[in-house]
């Protein structure tokens, strides 16, 4: 190829709009515009079940909102996957929801978590959780997706959905791979803070908001007793999903917020960005109000198991 050559920068362009890369990059800025801290594109880390490197498209923190209470620092994370998936519609099958700490089991760690390697050990988060109000108790989510499926907006002619090795059948699942990165990102995530922990003040919570930011349609599909089905086009589902933590010999629960919207609208991301504000504003005023007995019980625990270390 002669270095005369010059690829043609129209189809490029074309190519470049139909991933998530330009999305990915719009929401980053957004969350620096919102005051998010150490906004990071493709953060990198370990797929510890497949022993590959993946990459999470954002991952934001912020503490401004949260600043050290006591003996007590609450961190929080919010992690992201941006897609853009053209041709195809998502569809969210949901079901009656009741929220429960145990729903986000695989979203939170604590001191005695990390210190016990531990992680079935969720005795302080519970306390926190139950007396604060977050985002995923909202009226909004009396109905949660508990599975899903990506439908052609024009399929192929002679498209059988129930037929394998069809052509169109293996293009690349985007709904599946942000959900797998999300959860498999804060796994490794936790983990690493579960084996650097060394017990030193101040004590600390870590809370993490998974989140996928999709431009392109979306539908709640409710499924009546006979089995038809309603479809409803929606801007923000909440996604039920669960995974293994090798620190944990349960599931983990894990809810998953999906934002999107047709073409993306700032206002979309920010009242999503204004819900996990309130949560944190929420988390902020339970441990500030109980502080001093949420130190001391992780103060008393860490002693305790101290004490049994030195007798072994």
């Amino acid at each position: 190829m002669s270095d005369s050559y010059e690829p043609d920068k129209q189809d490029l362009k074309m190519q470049i709009e139909k991933s998530g890369k330009p999305l990915e990059i719009v929401v980053s800025s957004l969350l620096d515009k919102y005051k998010w801290k150490s906004v990071t594109n493709t953060d990198t880390f370990v797929d510890r079940e497949e022993g590959k490197l993946r990459d999470i498209d954002i991952c934001a923190s912020r503490d401004d909102l949260l600043p050290r209470i006591g003996n007590l620092q609450l961190e929080t994370y919010l992690t992201l996957e941006c897609k853009n998936d053209p041709g195809m519609a998502w569809i969210f099958f949901t079901r009656p929801f009741k929220f429960n700490v145990v729903d986000i089991a695989g979203q939170y760690i604590d001191e005695i978590q990390m210190a016990t390697r531990n992680t079935e050990n969720v005795e302080i988060m519970e306390m926190i959780l139950k007396k604060s109000q977050l985002h995923y108790e909202n009226d909004a989510f009396k109905n949660v997706a508990v599975t899903y499926d990506r439908v052609f907006l024009h399929p192929p002619k002679n498209y059988d959905p129930q037929r394998e090795n069809q052509r169109g059948k293996k293009r690349k699942n985007h709904l599946l791979e942000a959900i797998s990165q999300l959860k498999k990102y804060i796994d490794w995530a936790m983990d690493q803070e579960v084996r650097k922990r060394s017990q030193v003040l101040p004590y600390t919570i870590e809370m993490y908001f998974p989140c996928i930011v999709f431009q392109g349609y979306m539908y709640e599909a409710t499924v009546k007793e006979n089995g038809g089905v309603e479809l409803e086009r929606r801007n923000h589902i909440l996604l039920r999903t669960l995974y293994r933590s090798p620190y944990s010999v349960y599931e983990k629960g894990i809810l998953v917020d999906v934002i999107c919207d047709s073409p993306f609208s700032e206002k979309r991301f920010s009242d999503y960005n204004e819900l996990v504000c309130r949560d944190m504003e929420s988390l902020k005023e339970v441990l500030t109000q109980h502080s001093d007995e949420i130190g001391h019980r992780i103060t008393d625990t860490l002693e305790l198991i101290e004490s049994t270390r030195r007798r072994e």
